[in-house]
């Protein structure tokens, strides 16, 4: 099989299932190691797959808007470098702190496995978070208000001024993807100015992107990726990725799965 041909079928394969192996590409074409990494590093930089440790995944559409109505309860199934990043940014609350819990699904997952042990003040601008908390005595919820949208979000003027009048411990913040050129971004423009606000109002901003929000840009860049104390990704991150992080001196924790 020629060089193109066997390239050519990795990228089926990742796009059949989501994501190959470097020991899988040896196996299946009976070629190095390196060789398997350079046919990765090729693909990737022409846009037709994603590195990870140890392999690739398919890479996802750039700038989709969700469904007008969706929630993160809306999922079938949780994947797991979602639940990963959640339970490790879990770890970071300490007793008595004031947090704001992102609306995105890393958000709902971790209000759904907040800690009993701990006691905290948490803000959200999701319905949907302050429901997954409301019966929780050890946290306290305070929603952020304003016009609700389809999704159960507010972030408009009444939201961003609740929130100017709140500090916090720290923000735990996810969007739809996160790249070191365009920083942190989202597709919808009105919660721009929202998460600029939290994080602003915020001693510790700490971002939850799993590995499938890495190297991902939307239509509307929030923050840049350095303005992160402390990102949470998981062990599927992809190695450049790490390394751009690590000369712009952001402190990465990556999950296991």
């Amino acid at each position: 099989m020629f060089m193109e041909e066997r390239q050519k079928d990795i990228v089926k394969r990742v796009n059949e299932s989501g994501r190959i192996m470097v020991t899988e590409i040896q196996s299946v074409y009976q070629v190095s190691a390196d060789c398997a990494r350079r046919d990765l590093r090729l693909l990737e930089s022409r846009g037709l797959l994603q590195r990870t440790h140890g392999g690739a995944i398919a890479v996802s559409r750039q700038g989709i808007y969700p469904e007008a109505t969706y929630t993160p309860k809306n999922l079938p199934r949780a994947k797991e470098s979602y639940l990963a990043a959640a339970r490790r940014a879990l770890t970071y609350i300490e007793d008595k702190d004031v947090i704001f819990l992102t609306s995105s699904s890393v958000g709902y997952y971790m209000a759904l496995y907040f800690p009993d042990n701990i006691r905290a003040i948490v803000l959200t601008n999701s319905i949907t978070v302050a429901e997954a908390l409301r019966e929780r005595e050890n946290a306290s919820v305070i929603l952020l208000g304003g016009e609700m949208s389809r999704r159960g979000n507010c972030h408009d003027f009444y939201t961003i001024q609740m929130v100017k009048n709140i500090r916090m411990d720290k923000a735990f913040l996810s969007h739809t993807g996160l790249s070191p050129e365009f920083g942190a971004s989202i597709h919808d423009s009105a919660g721009v100015m929202f998460g600029r606000a939290v994080m602003e109002n915020s001693k510790m901003n700490i971002g939850i992107y799993p590995s499938e929000k890495l190297g991902r840009n939307s239509l509307h860049s929030v923050c840049r990726a350095e303005d992160y104390d402390l990102l949470i990704t998981d062990e599927n991150a992809p190695e450049d990725f790490l390394l751009q992080m690590a000369e712009l001196n952001v402190k990465v924790d990556t999950a296991c799965l």
